[in-house]
C-alpha cells in the first residue's frame, strides 16, 4: 500500500479512524470468542481448549491468544467494560494483568475503573499498590536444541527439602534431569493407577451389574486402548465417556466408553442435548 499521496492531515485523521475500527473489530472478536468458549465448538474442529483453537487456527502468538481470552471472559462477567475497550480507554494487555492480580469480579469492577488510560507499567504500579503483592517470579523454559529444553523455576525450601531426601534416599548422584525424570514416571504411574485403574485385573461384573458405575477393569482396558482423547488428541483431564450416554441406555462396557478430554466431554453433551452429569 502507498501512502505518499496522502496530505499529512489526513494521514493522521485515517489512521486515527483506522485505530477506532481495529478496536470495533476486536471488541466483536472478543464476542465470538466468548460464544465459541461457551459452547465448546473448538472441540469440533478437534482442538483441546480455547488457547489451542485462537493459536492454531486463528493465527494468534501465544500471548496474543490469552490476552483476548481472557478479555473475552471479562466482557461475559462484566459487559460494561467493552464500551472501554472499545473507546481505548482499557486496552487487552491491561485487562490482562488485572486477571493475574485480582480473582473477585467485583473488585475487578472497582480496578477497571482505576487503570483507564493507564500505560503497562502504571497499570502493573497501580495493581501492586491495591492489592500489595509482589511479583511472582515466573517459570522460564528456552529450547537450546534439538532434544533439550533449559527450564528455570522456582521452588519453595520445603519443596527442595522434598527433592534432596529423595536423592539420599536413592543413594545416587543423579543429574536434575534424572531426577525429574524419575519423579514423573513415578507420579504417573500413581495416577494411572488410581484414576485409570492401571494395577492387576480382578474379577469382571457382568454388564447387568455394571450400572453407571464402570469397573476398574473395563476403566484399564479402555485406557489402556485410548491412551488420549480420542476426539482432540490430548493427554489433558482425561474422562471416561458414554459413547451411547448412560441416559439414552449405554452400557458401562469397553465397547461403549472411550476417553474424551473435560472440554470434548463437555460439548458432547452439549450436542446430545443433556445437562451435566450427577456427581458421583
Amino acid at each position: 500500500m502507498r501512502l505518499k499521496h496522502l496530505a499529512n492531515k489526513i494521514l493522521l485523521s485515517d489512521t486515527k479512524k483506522l485505530a477506532g475500527a481495529e478496536r470495533e473489530v476486536t471488541v466483536k472478536l472478543l464476542h465470538h470468542l466468548k460464544e465459541i468458549d461457551k459452547r465448546k465448538l473448538y472441540c469440533d474442529l478437534k482442538y483441546s481448549s480455547l488457547f489451542a483453537y485462537c493459536v492454531h487456527e486463528l493465527g494468534y502468538s501465544e500471548g496474543a491468544a490469552q490476552r483476548r481470552i481472557v478479555a473475552a471472559r471479562a466482557i461475559a462477567e462484566m459487559p460494561e467494560i467493552e464500551k472501554k475497550i472499545e473507546d481505548g480507554s482499557l486496552n487487552l494487555t491491561n485487562i490482562s494483568l488485572v486477571n493475574q492480580f485480582i480473582e473477585d469480579p467485583k473488585q475487578k469492577r472497582e480496578v477497571f475503573k482505576e487503570i483507564e488510560n493507564l500505560t503497562k507499567t502504571e497499570c502493573e504500579k497501580k495493581l501492586f499498590e491495591i492489592t500489595g503483592k509482589e511479583e511472582k517470579p515466573k517459570d522460564k523454559k528456552k529450547r537450546i536444541s534439538k532434544d533439550k529444553v533449559q527450564v528455570a523455576i522456582v521452588l519453595s525450601d520445603e519443596t527442595m527439602t522434598l527433592v534432596d531426601q529423595l536423592k539420599n534416599l536413592l543413594g545416587k548422584d543423579l543429574e536434575m534431569d534424572q531426577l525429574v525424570q524419575f519423579m514423573a514416571k513415578k507420579a504417573i504411574e500413581a495416577v494411572e493407577k488410581t484414576k485409570f485403574k492401571q494395577t492387576k485385573p480382578r474379577q469382571t461384573l457382568s454388564p447387568a451389574k455394571v450400572g453407571r458405575a464402570i469397573p476398574a477393569s473395563v476403566k484399564r482396558d479402555v485406557y489402556a486402548r485410548d491412551k488420549k482423547c480420542t476426539n482432540c488428541g490430548t493427554t489433558h483431564n482425561l474422562n471416561y465417556d458414554h459413547i451411547l450416554p448412560y441416559a439414552m441406555g449405554g452400557p458401562s462396557s469397553r465397547e461403549n466408553l472411550r476417553l474424551l478430554c473435560f472440554q470434548c466431554n463437555q460439548r458432547g453433551r452439549m450436542k446430545a442435548g443433556l445437562r451435566a452429569p450427577p456427581p458421583r
